[in-house]
């Protein structure tokens, strides 16, 4: 993978490349919510095509990194405050912490709002006990969601090992044995949008790559999947955050 820059207009866009066998002479653009851009191309395939693909599609590539920019300038640094909004499940809930005598860390949805009773109201502790509540129901949630999914996908034919792993730049990732990981924060988003991911990671059991046959697959299981993953990139700035 390189990178490589075109100019649009007065400005540059900066990609990468990323050469896949099997994309059968078709390219793949994508603009990732970091707002890097990446194309993915069949081996061999020139230079210059490559450019003048990204050219063609430049405005769209230029609406896309704006929206992100927008995300990210309006995004709030958290300060896990009472206050604050926290999402779960594509829903926002508004913090609230309360400080306790007791020795321990408690978790609840009350209605619209997210309760922290904690004995330390400290970012770092508040921080803390929020991201364990969310790995707690990322588990629970995942596990239903691969219950729910995994018997109409004739390829999986157990349910597939899997476990939560931070990520700072992946929803989710599948290793060529068929071990499933899925970001705890993937739990703020959507429930069709965790679906996506779960759904993207276990066409990978049969398709280990992003070649034609597995977006084939993928568009048969999900044919709305591209609308799911712009709704789940539209909110990683502010999930992620």
């Amino acid at each position: 993978m390189g990178d490589f820059r075109v100019t649009y207009g007065e400005h540059a866009l900066v990609f990468s490349v990323s050469y896949r066998e099997n994309l059968a002479g078709k390219l793949r653009i994508h603009v990732q919510p970091d707002q890097r851009v990446i194309v993915d191309a069949p081996p061999q395939t020139p230079i210059t095509d490559i450019k003048q693909a990204v050219l063609k599609r430049a405005r769209w590539i230029r609406n896309q990194l704006a929206k992100l920019e927008t995300a990210h300038r309006y995004a709030l640094h958290r300060q896990y405050v009472s206050g604050e909004t926290h999402w779960y499940l594509g829903k926002r809930y508004l913090l609230k912490v309360r400080e306790s005598g007791r020795d321990a860390n408690i978790v609840k949805l009350l209605g619209r709002q997210l309760v922290v009773t904690i004995p330390d109201r400290k970012a770092l502790f508040v921080k803390q006990a929020l991201n364990d509540w969310y790995r707690a129901r990322a588990l629970q949630v995942f596990e239903r969601r691969l219950a729910v999914l995994c018997p109409d996908l004739k390829w999986v034919r157990t349910m597939p090992e899997w476990q939560l792993r931070p990520m700072k730049k992946q929803w989710g990732s599948c290793s060529p044995k068929g071990r499933l990981s899925l970001n705890p924060m993937l739990v703020k988003a959507p429930r069709q949008c965790i679906d996506y991911v779960v759904i993207h990671e276990l066409c990978h059991m049969k398709h280990h790559n992003h070649s034609e046959a597995y977006y084939a697959l993928l568009s048969r299981q999900l044919p709305d999947w591209r609308e799911r993953k712009q709704r789940l990139d539209n909110l990683a700035e502010r999930i992620l955050s």
